[in-house]
């Protein structure tokens, strides 16, 4: 192996030789100390090395079964595959007598500790989150679940980065065909590099262009167990600290947490208070458009005289004005997410009073869409998913569009056309809908109440193998 060793000094300028001799035997370790542990490997590899003074011929069967104290160590024979372990952090070991080489898992990674959860925050749930470690989400959710049929399959994703990513199942529990073929989809993935499982959730995706998310977003190691015994998938991509959860349907977007372990009857005050949310967050700025620029005769004759006389000083339509204070308002979402931790939260504030206020004073808008584009914002963050959002701060927009010119008929047109899409839209062959449509009554039951003594089925949309709970 000479040539191969030769050749990996000149193009892993990063990579050291340690050469040690063992019984007038040579022994050469390859590793790269960035990404090595150094006392691992000092004092499980060489240390144990050099003490050896045995009268058997140095062999690699010998060493890891004798010498050294490594944990995780395996013997190969292909010289291609050298350089793809050094990369990952491993140690190889190559002895001069011996046609095969050992394989050490020395790997050392900087990782921050399990914290409290900052994407999908609730109040009564465990603190632990994923962090961007695979290995330690991995063990978050074994802990939870200590069960034989628990599966995690793994695969390297990305020519470059080589991205190790995992999906977790239950063996006896989910959907076979959900199985196969998001593995099938991950073994089509060809890319340079995985870094977020952002990546992942769009080659994972259906094909169709949709708004949508059409997998969920999971931080909380709870809330990945909760939906793999439900017999969903969790893929979990080494580097990202945010799980993906497939198959998810529409309705399951406005599930937290808080409601399975809260009281019943306040889960579905939540539920229905999230359903309300998003109907504003759509809604409510275009229907502005419609009752003051086309149909001002449907509310009280002394409601329009007070809104009539609050847009006096406003120089544009109605249609204008909206989207004008729902841009203002965007601009200000987006440079509260950029601005500094410490400095945000309180320039974002004062910058929307100070805005809002400038803006009525200027004549600009009027104080009613103040209110309402306020009322509308903070809807948007009602619902747990920040994803599932995105796609409705779209669509308020095209809502807007289409009222301004058809007036209530735009606005009706506007939803037929969002409800259509939403219909025809799957999810690993799950229709987006369900269990609305096709329409399950347990299922929307079980989904309402949230309550693991009442819920006895698992949902039957889904198909999975085992549908009863216990």
């Amino acid at each position: 192996m000479e040539d191969k060793v030769n050749e990996l000094r000149n193009n892993m300028t990063e990579m050291i030789t340690r050469n040690l001799t063992v019984n007038d035997c040579e022994i050469r370790i390859l590793y790269i100390p960035q990404i090595t542990n150094r006392d691992s490997l000092s004092d499980n590899i060489i240390k144990p090395l050099l003490q050896y003074n045995g009268c058997k011929d140095i062999t690699g069967e010998l060493l890891i079964n004798s010498v050294i104290y490594i944990d995780d160590a395996f013997l190969d024979y292909d010289e291609n595959k050298i350089e793809d372990y050094i990369l990952k952090g491993s140690s190889v070991i190559i002895i001069s007598n011996c046609n095969k080489y050992i394989v050490a898992n020395t790997v050392k990674l900087e990782k921050r500790e399990i914290q409290s959860p900052e994407v999908e925050s609730s109040i009564r749930s465990p603190r632990d989150s994923f962090n961007e470690d695979l290995n330690s989400n991995l063990s978050l959710i074994m802990h939870r679940i200590k069960d034989s049929s628990l599966k995690i399959d793994s695969y390297t994703v990305g020519k470059k980065t080589k991205t190790s990513v995992a999906v977790i199942y239950l063996k006896d529990v989910a959907n076979e065909k959900h199985v196969t073929e998001i593995k099938n989809k991950l073994g089509e993935i060809k890319v340079d590099g995985v870094l977020e499982s952002g990546y992942i959730h769009k080659f994972l995706s259906d094909k169709s262009a949709t708004l949508f998310p059409q997998m969920g977003i999971c931080e909380r190691s709870d809330s990945a167990c909760a939906n793999i015994l439900d017999g969903k998938i969790c893929i979990l991509v080494d580097g990202s600290n945010l799980a993906l959860i497939s198959p998810k349907t529409f309705i399951e977007f406005l599930d937290a947490g808080d409601d399975h372990y809260d009281n019943t009857y306040m889960g579905v005050f939540l539920k229905f208070l999230r359903v309300t949310s998003l109907i504003i967050a759509l809604t409510l700025s275009s229907l502005y458009v419609a009752i003051v620029a086309f149909h001002t005769d449907i509310i009280p004759s002394q409601y329009i005289l007070a809104l009539a006389a609050s847009r006096v000083a406003v120089p544009v339509n109605a249609v204008t004005e909206a989207i004008l204070m729902e841009l203002i308002l965007e601009i200000l979402r987006e440079a509260n997410v950029r601005l500094p931790k410490q400095i945000g939260s309180s320039i974002g504030i004062v910058g929307t009073i100070v805005i809002g206020q400038a803006l009525v004073f200027a004549g600009l808008v009027s104080p009613l869409l103040v209110i309402i584009v306020s009322l509308s914002s903070m809807a948007s963050y009602a619902v747990p998913d920040y994803t599932f959002m995105n796609p409705i701060r779209l669509l308020k927009f095209v809502m807007i569009f289409l009222t301004g010119i058809f007036g209530l008929f735009g606005f009706v047109m506007g939803l037929s056309i969002i409800l259509i899409k939403i219909t025809s839209v799957t999810t690993l062959g799950v229709p987006y809908t369900a269990p609305v449509s096709p329409f399950s009554f347990k299922a929307i039951k079980n989904y309402l109440l949230s309550n693991v003594v009442s819920s006895k089925e698992r949902p039957s949309y889904l198909g999975g193998k085992n549908k009863k709970r216990r």
